[in-house]
């Protein structure tokens, strides 16, 4: 009798383990197969900045599809015994024979990756990026200021003569390369101003271009005929936003430059480069009380990873300066924190929001602060995922990790 309450018991127990890894799987796979495609972009993103840091070339890929699969096979034999009168000597020992139990449970995980290497990917990857882009940045909640170092490469300042005439000081052309320290201090002082005049982006409507071919087969002034109205594209430009800048700063920008001063739809031919004029009045600044053209040339998604590699290799500290804005409270912070360090071999990185190993040193952006760098991972995602088509995603090639 002990015997069978034993075989009994077990088989109750397999059940009830099988009832635990059958039921409620799903959702835990779920969050855990999403939790480690986050983990994993994050650690493309910083090796890609690794690379750079070395001025090694940057590689990107993509996942295709992911899938797993799970299942659970549980077998529960009765053993065999004998019971009932009249039995011969041999069954009476009543003996358990032939019962079998046992439980397979079997998961597979497959995924599918592709290189980023088209024609396409790296002729948006390599391009400028242009003010549409930037304007979807902008109107994303980052900081204007953050995504100005990210975007902005150089700025040429031209002084406009009152009476028209060609200026007699050549264009200063100001680079965003801590590197150069003097230079860099100049183009800091100008975000400054940016910041506090209120920089950023409107979009507008301009006809597409397209020929008018009507809507028939009949040609202009024939019976039938009739227009075909254009298709309109959306096109952005810099502005000056009234609401985003100081109110003493406001006198500074001229008629024409504020957000909203021009309309919403416009002809073709008046394209998104028309540039942008302010006097500054700052009395230290040395074209004080001057008119100022500016223009703003933007770099490419591949120049940002060199940017920021660049800033990680030297080993200085980029800080957002901290502004107290109408519509904007800014606090003074880097502009992108990853440490690089040696660490001992099987040293955890519980510290770090994401890491890696890279040419034997570690790279690891911190878990806490550092939300800088964090929104600068968003967006290079984002940026690299708008330069992505169809196209883009050749023939892959499949992994199946098997446990």
């Amino acid at each position: 009798m002990f015997r069978t309450i034993s075989a009994l018991a077990s088989a109750a127990a397999a059940l009830l383990l099988s009832g635990c890894i059958a039921v409620g799987t799903i959702d835990r796979r779920a969050i855990t197969v999403n939790q480690e495609v986050g983990s994993t972009q994050n650690q493309f993103v910083l090796l890609n900045l690794a690379r750079a840091s070395r001025e090694e070339p940057v590689y990107f890929v993509a996942f295709n599809q992911l899938g797993a699969s799970g299942t659970t096979d549980f077998r529960a034999g009765a053993p065999q015994f004998f019971i009932g009168p009249n039995l011969p000597a041999a069954d009476r020992i009543a003996t358990f024979t032939g019962g079998a139990t046992f439980l397979d449970n079997q998961t597979n995980t497959n995924f599918q990756m592709s290189l980023l290497g088209s024609k396409d990917f790296y002729s948006g990857l390599l391009a400028p990026l242009g003010l549409r882009d930037v304007d979807l940045l902008l109107h994303q909640g980052y900081s204007r200021e953050l995504i100005f170092y990210l975007v902005i490469e150089k700025a040429k300042i031209t002084l406009v003569p009152p009476d028209g005439r060609p200026s007699a000081f050549p264009p200063q052309v100001v680079y965003n390369d801590p590197s150069d320290a003097k230079n860099f201090q100049l183009f800091q002082y100008y975000i400054k101003e940016a910041m506090e005049h209120g920089l950023t982006t409107e979009t507008f409507q301009t006809p597409d271009g397209a020929a008018d071919d009507g809507s028939s087969d009949s040609s202009p002034g024939e019976k039938g005929w009739k227009a075909r109205p254009p298709k309109l594209q959306t096109q952005a430009e810099l502005c000056y936003d009234k609401a985003l800048a100081l109110p003493s700063d406001i006198p500074d920008i001229a008629s024409g430059s504020f957000c909203g001063d021009k309309p919403d739809v416009r002809p073709a031919t008046q394209g998104p480069s028309e540039p942008l004029y302010v006097t500054l009045h700052d009395k230290s600044f040395a074209l004080h009380d001057q008119r100022l053209e500016i223009e703003v040339t933007t770099r490419s998604i591949y120049g940002i990873y060199y940017y920021l590699g660049r800033i990680i290799r030297s080993g200085r500290t980029v800080d957002l300066q901290a502004f107290d804005l109408p519509a904007e409270k800014l606090l003074a912070a880097p502009l992108v924190d990853v440490a690089v360090d040696r660490p001992p071999e099987g040293e955890q990185d519980a510290g770090c929001f994401t890491a890696v190993r890279y040419e034997g040193q570690r790279f690891c952006v911190p878990r806490e602060g550092a939300d800088n760098t964090k929104h600068i991972f968003g967006i290079l995602n984002a940026l690299i995922a708008l330069k992505q088509s169809n196209a883009d995603i050749p023939v892959t090639q499949s992994v199946r990790i098997q446990q």
